[in-house]
C-alpha cells in the first residue's frame, strides 16, 4: 500500500457485565472509529496496531485479528480491522485508555452498528454475543 491511504479499526472486549463493547473515537454528536495512514515502509495492520497502541495501554500481543474487511470512507476503500482483546487482559477496560486518549471510550454494539452505518462496508463483519 502506499502513503495516502488509511486504515480503520476497532477493539471488541466482553465487559464485566457480560456485553460486548468496541473502542469508538467520540466526535461532537457523532462517533468513527479509530483510523491511521497507511506508512509506505508499513503494512496496514502494522499501522492499526500502532494506532491502538497509542490509544490502550497494551502490548500488540493482548489484540487477537477477529475480522477483516474492506470499508468506503468519503470515497476512498480503507481496510478495517476488527480485534478481540485477549481474555487473560482482566484489567478494567476505562483504564485501559491512556490519558491522551480522552476522546475514545468502550460502547455498546448498538453505537457500532450505529457509527458503521455512516460508512459504506463489504462484507459486514458479524458478532456473535
Amino acid at each position: 500500500m502506499t502513503e495516502g491511504h488509511f486504515v480503520a479499526g476497532t477493539v471488541m472486549a466482553q465487559a464485566f457485565n457480560g456485553k460486548y463493547v468496541f473502542l469508538v473515537k467520540h466526535n461532537e454528536d457523532s462517533y468513527e472509529l479509530p483510523m491511521t495512514p497507511i506508512y509506505k515502509e508499513k503494512t496496514g495492520l502494522a499501522c492499526i496496531i500502532e494506532e491502538l497502541k497509542n490509544i490502550l495501554d497494551i502490548q500488540g500481543s493482548a489484540l487477537d485479528l477477529y475480522e477483516l474487511t474492506n470499508s468506503v470512507v468519503n470515497g476512498s476503500r480503507v481496510p478495517l480491522f476488527v480485534f478481540s482483546l485477549n481474555k487473560n487482559i482482566t484489567t478494567e477496560l476505562n483504564k485501559l485508555l491512556k490519558e491522551n486518549s480522552a476522546q475514545y471510550a468502550w460502547m455498546s454494539s448498538d453505537t457500532l452498528i450505529e457509527t458503521l452505518e455512516n460508512i459504506d462496508i463489504s462484507g459486514v463483519p458479524l458478532f456473535n454475543q
